[in-house]
């Protein structure tokens, strides 16, 4: 396991949600009835290879022009912030982990997220739940410190209350000093968590009905596809970044940058803004054509066999979280805000699975070294905080956004129908 922790130093008024440009609009509109629509499926991932291969045999064409505006206090006003918190962050499921991190009952993650302390654990009947991390009796935080630990129960430091893993408590110690306490309505206070696909989702809201199959709205058959549950956890690595969650999330829906801000990294394996992307409910599936993608045009989409050679398909489940399908091994990309200007960033690196040899451990060591440090840290992080740095300045009063930039443009859509 790799932890690196970062820090890096650094009002107007929310105003009424209005289209930030003519069109919009009815964007919005399609949108909607669009995502709500799951029932009728989506388009095979292989479809958007042939695409892709169709547009660089120049049979096809790409993104139509166009040009699109969001406002910089989208990026700066911390009202807005908290808006987003509160519809976006505290009412939708998240994304936190490969279940696999966890694998043993026990095993749990610590991390305070949006500000709330919370523990995931896998109980010794080897479900996973997550509760607050604070104690029934007066408040205080259960296990100290944030990240990934073996527990046996939770015990609280300040009187000894103890927990089990299901949550439940177990001894209160000199209980008859107590009048009326019912142990059965003391256990920890549990937040709606699920797996999917190896994926575990939680929702920060407790009490909240999660309903995770609606809200994955038929991404679980692309999950399948690609063999996300079959997938080992390999390491990860945790940043504080100086930047807002959307100005990251932009970077990584942008597929007009990768021949240029990647280009003495990975640039070179991908020909110049050949990408496409389609909705999957409110998540969007994106593919960024690889060189090989030469190899597939005039083939049958029956005949592609396994895609990852020709495009590197991503999939941001809304709002949090990014997935990047690689050739050997895939990349979670968790985003927890923390303020308007600064969010926790959590990358895993899953490998399909446990290495079998020294050499084939150290090829995934340096696997995870280029793309976490080289590409990820130093190029894609880099922009967000130096973006961020920028629109504090007030240079700018929106960001332009480019038909090359349409699946950043489709995120920002759905945020604003979430926050009109």
């Amino acid at each position: 396991m790799v932890v690196v922790q970062q820090s890096t130093e650094t009002n107007s008024s929310f105003p009424a949600m209005q289209p930030f440009c003519p069109y919009l609009w009815p964007a919005m509109l399609f949108l909607k009835s669009h995502t709500t629509g799951t029932e009728m499926g989506h388009p095979h991932p292989r479809d958007m290879v042939t695409h892709l291969a169709q547009r660089y045999a120049g049979n096809e064409q790409g993104p139509a022009a166009c040009s699109e505006r969001i406002p910089v206090n989208h990026y700066t006003d911390p009202k807005h912030f908290e808006r987003e918190r509160e519809k976006l962050f505290l009412q939708r499921p998240l994304l936190l982990a490969h279940e696999t991190r966890i694998p043993d009952a026990g095993d749990a993650i610590v991390q305070d997220l949006l500000g709330l302390p919370v523990v995931t654990v896998r109980g010794a009947d080897g479900n996973i739940q997550s509760f607050l991390n604070v104690c029934r009796h007066r408040g205080m935080r259960l296990v100290q410190g944030q990240g990934q630990v073996r527990l046996r129960s939770f015990v609280c430091p300040y009187h000894q209350w103890t927990y089990g893993l299901d949550g439940g408590l177990r001894n209160i110690p000199r209980a008859e000093s107590f009048l009326d306490v019912d142990k059965a309505t003391l256990g920890l206070v549990e937040l709606p968590t699920a797996v999917r696909n190896g994926l575990i989702w939680i929702q920060l809201t407790p009490g909240a009905s999660m309903d995770i199959d609606a809200h994955l709205a038929g991404l679980g058959d692309d999950l399948d596809y690609f063999k996300l549950g079959d997938f080992q956890y390999c390491q990860h690595s945790v940043r504080e970044v100086a930047a807002n969650w959307k100005l990251i999330q932009d970077a990584f829906l942008d597929g007009y940058h990768v021949t240029r801000l990647h280009r003495n990294t990975v640039g070179p394996f991908f020909p110049d803004a050949l990408a496409d992307s389609q909705f999957i409910g409110d998540h969007l599936r994106n593919a960024v054509a690889r060189n090989e993608i030469a190899e597939a045009v005039g083939l049958p989409p029956g005949e592609l066999g396994d895609l990852r050679p020709y495009a590197t398909f991503s999939y941001t489940t809304f709002p949090n979280a990014v997935l990047v399908i690689q050739p050997d091994y895939t990349s979670i990309i968790c985003l927890f805000p923390v303020a308007v200007d600064k969010t926790v960033f959590v990358h895993t690196m899953l490998v399909p699975h446990a290495p079998a040899s020294d050499e084939e451990r150290d090829h995934f060591r340096r696997s995870f070294e280029l793309i976490d440090e080289g590409v990820f840290a130093a190029e894609d992080i880099f922009v967000a905080a130096g973006t961020q740095r920028g629109l504090d300045s007030g240079a700018n009063d929106s960001l332009l956004f480019g038909g090359l930039e349409e699946a950043a443009i489709r995120f920002h859509q759905v945020i604003a129908r979430e926050l009109r």
